[in-house]
This record gives structure tokens, C-alpha cells and sequence, in this order.
């Protein structure tokens, strides 16, 4: 069994065996110390996903729609031509909006339609794709916005469950460090909570675009980093001992 997946069963055991509430047997109040810790944990990524798309505009929305769909259609043949399973390909956003240009500080009285079209789509990176040449080819068939390259990881769930250990051991060991300043005894758990985690698991990437016309455009995949925080309740024996610092 895991070193995490042990301590977490017994972080549950002990639990279970606190009080539901801040009470003591005898109705009174509890003592209580409260503690907040964070963890962090990586791995690497082995998915990519992009978002790309068309942007086109026109005075008549009618052309501006029929030049969106041809070039979106020719960036969605290339990239299934890159190999992109056509079951990865989802349309993300369509929008169709009248605008107006500013011209010499004042608003044009002519109305230009704007459409935009995204599509969004998932690889895994065992696969060996190179991901700039695919981007490339794309745009190169129609596509003229990017708006993302992201890396993250298909199960989350071990490096998620690496940064909550990490979490409680960092929470633990600050309560053992006031417990010790404050020169009070520590008892029961009274309640852990999880805090969640960073949002999705999204590595930071790199794109570089490429110096040469003819060159593709390298793109290098980081690491995925995750977040956790738990706040762990713990009882306060009674009585208090002088700390150390203060003892005659």
C-alpha cells in the first residue's frame, strides 16, 4: 500500500473516533486549536488540449458566416489529416456579433458582422504528435486564432491524492510547532476538512513561434502542478505548561 494511502486510513480512523461536536463528556467546552496546511504535487503531463478557431468579418453577416464555415472546414480536414480523431473534435464556441470600428476617435457608422468559431480538442501525448506542426498545418489550411495549449493529465486522482497527504503532514506539523511556542498539549482530532483542490490540473506551456516561414512551431510541454489544502481541529488537553523559554 502506498506511504499516502496508509496515512490518509489512519487520518480516518482517528476521526472517527473524535467528537461530532466541540464538547467535552461532561458538556463543557473544548479547547480547540485550529490548523490550516497546503501541498503541492507534480507530475507530467500526458495530455494536450487546443482550442483554435476561425475569425472572420464581413458588412453582410451572411458572407461573413459562409468565409467562417470554408475556412473551418479546411482547418478541420487538416488537422484530421494530422491524424486528430474526428470524435476529438467538439465545437466549443460560434458567435456571430455586429460591430462598429473606431475611426479617427469617433465610431463608424458602418456595421461590420464578426463570427467567430471554436473548435476544442484532446490528444495524448504518448501518441507522439508533433503539436506545433499540427497547429501549423491548421492554420496554414484556414484556422487564424489560438486561443489555447494546455497540458494536463487524463487521471488527476494519484498526484491529487500526493498533494493531500502532503497537505495534512504540513497542517500537522504547524500545529505541532504552536502547540509547542504556546506550551499547550494536543489531544483528539476533532475534525479535518478538505479545503479542494487547484483549479483542473493545467500545466504552464510554452509556444514559440517559429523564426522561419518555413519552420514549425515548436511548442514545449511543462509539468502539471496540484494544489490541496485541508484544516485540521485538534483538542487542547486542559492545562497549560509553561514553555520552555519562560521555565525558571
Amino acid at each position: 500500500m502506498r506511504i499516502f494511502e496508509a496515512l490518509l486510513l489512519a487520518m480516518i480512523a482517528i476521526l472517527a473516533t473524535a467528537s461530532a461536536s466541540f464538547a467535552a463528556d461532561d458538556g463543557s467546552d473544548v479547547s480547540a486549536l485550529t490548523v490550516s496546511g497546503t501541498g503541492e504535487a507534480t507530475a507530467d503531463a500526458d495530455i494536450v488540449t487546443i482550442v483554435l478557431g476561425v475569425e472572420t468579418r464581413s458588412e453582410s453577416a451572411a458572407e461573413a458566416v459562409a468565409d467562417n464555415g470554408r475556412m473551418m472546414a479546411d482547418a478541420i480536414e487538416a488537422l484530421l489529416a494530422a491524424g486528430v480523431p474526428p470524435e476529438e473534435i467538439k465545437t466549443s464556441q460560434f458567435s456571430i456579433r455586429p460591430t462598429r470600428d473606431w475611426i479617427d476617435g469617433r465610431l463608424s457608422d458602418k456595421v461590420v458582422f464578426e463570427v467567430n468559431n471554436q473548435v476544442t480538442f484532446t490528444l495524448d501525448l504518448a501518441d507522439e504528435m508533433d503539436i506545433g506542426v499540427l497547429i501549423d498545418g491548421a492554420v496554414g489550411a484556414g484556422a487564424n486564432t489560438v486561443d489555447s495549449v494546455t497540458f494536463g493529465l487524463r487521471d488527476p486522482t494519484p498526484v491529487q491524492e500526493e498533494a493531500l497527504v502532503e497537505a495534512v503532514l504540513d497542517a500537522m506539523g504547524k500545529a505541532g510547532v504552536i502547540s509547542q511556542a504556546a506550551g499547550v498539549v494536543l489531544g483528539r482530532i476533532l475534525s479535518i476538512s478538505e479545503g479542494g483542490y487547484s483549479p483542473v490540473p493545467m500545466a504552464e506551456s510554452r509556444i514559440y513561434f517559429a523564426a522561419d516561414v518555413g519552420a514549425a512551431t515548436p511548442i514545449v510541454p511543462g509539468d502539471v502542478k496540484v494544489t490541496a489544502t485541508v484544516t485540521i481541529t485538534y483538542e487542547i488537553m486542559s492545562g497549560v505548561v509553561t514553555p520552555p523559554d519562560q521555565a525558571e
